[in-house]
């Protein structure tokens, strides 16, 4: 068994305003006019049912929500970054791509599409194209941490660890206290060999966020790799008031002495 890597992924959703960029104007009196006003409200508002569906979990019907609000604007990018963003999670990745596409054709300095097609391409296993997207992403916004944790999962994913190590690096000199970004440095640490650094890196991801189960399973895996046993039983105990599921599998590699492929998470 390996440790986890996790990508750190935040859907970033927006809700435009009803009225869309411009506000209606008392010279516009033709009815061509008000018919595109009428639309462009109308997709607006489609748009943030979706996000409402989004964050109650409901990934499905936020997606017809936002094919109706496209229908309406059809040059709506924030609709197709939310279309995208759904569609992520329902694992339909093709169709994220092809979603995000238009979103940065319409915006083309649009870091949370870059951000989003990143992770879409990561998950599809093209990580040359999964690195562009993410470094667009920051060229266009350098404070966007999701961007810069997502480069290194990307490199880590695609063997490339020097670079893995500096895009972690970076996003936690960007956000000291990220907790992710410090779980994924371990986890490059690990693959490359570096158990000592792996076991700062959890143990800081711990530090900063003491409730998440996943850098404490870490810890124990990478204790039982190099023989410290009672340690890697100490992380088990912690891990079975926090997590079922990783306690179990943390309790099979130490006392069944199995080795299990666990995917990243």
């Amino acid at each position: 068994m390996r440790p986890y890597s996790f990508a750190f992924v935040v859907f970033v959703l927006s809700v435009a305003p009803v009225n869309g960029q411009t506000q209606p104007n008392p010279s516009m009196r033709a009815e061509q006019d008000h018919r595109k006003l009428a639309s462009r409200q109308k997709g607006s508002l489609l748009n943030s049912q979706g996000v409402t569906e989004f964050e109650a979990g409901r990934n499905i019907e936020a997606v017809e929500f936002f094919k109706r609000a496209l229908e309406d604007r059809p040059e709506f990018a924030v609709a197709y970054n939310n279309l995208a963003a759904a569609y992520n999670v329902l694992g339909r990745y093709d169709e994220a791509v092809a979603a995000l596409r238009q979103a940065v054709r319409i915006k083309p300095d649009y870091a949370e599409a870059y951000c989003h097609l990143g992770v879409s391409y990561l998950k599809l296993h093209e990580y040359s194209k999964s690195v562009e997207a993410f470094q667009k992403a920051i060229h266009f916004k350098p404070d966007l941490i999701e961007a810069r944790s997502n480069l290194g999962v990307a490199y880590t994913d695609w063997g490339k660890r020097e670079e893995a190590v500096r895009a972690y690096l970076d996003a936690i000199r960007l956000r000291p206290d990220c907790a992710e970004a410090y779980n994924n440095l371990g986890f490059a640490l690990f693959k490359s060999g570096e158990d000592k650094q792996a076991i700062k890196s959890f143990q800081r991801a711990v530090e900063l966020k003491p409730d998440w189960a996943l850098p404490q399973f870490n810890l124990g895996m990478v204790f039982l790799r190099i023989k410290e046993r009672y340690a890697a039983i100490a992380q088990y105990r912690k891990l079975s008031l926090m997590s079922q599921t990783l306690a179990s599998q943390l309790y099979m590699a130490i006392y069944g002495n199995k080795i299990l492929t666990v995917a990243p998470q």
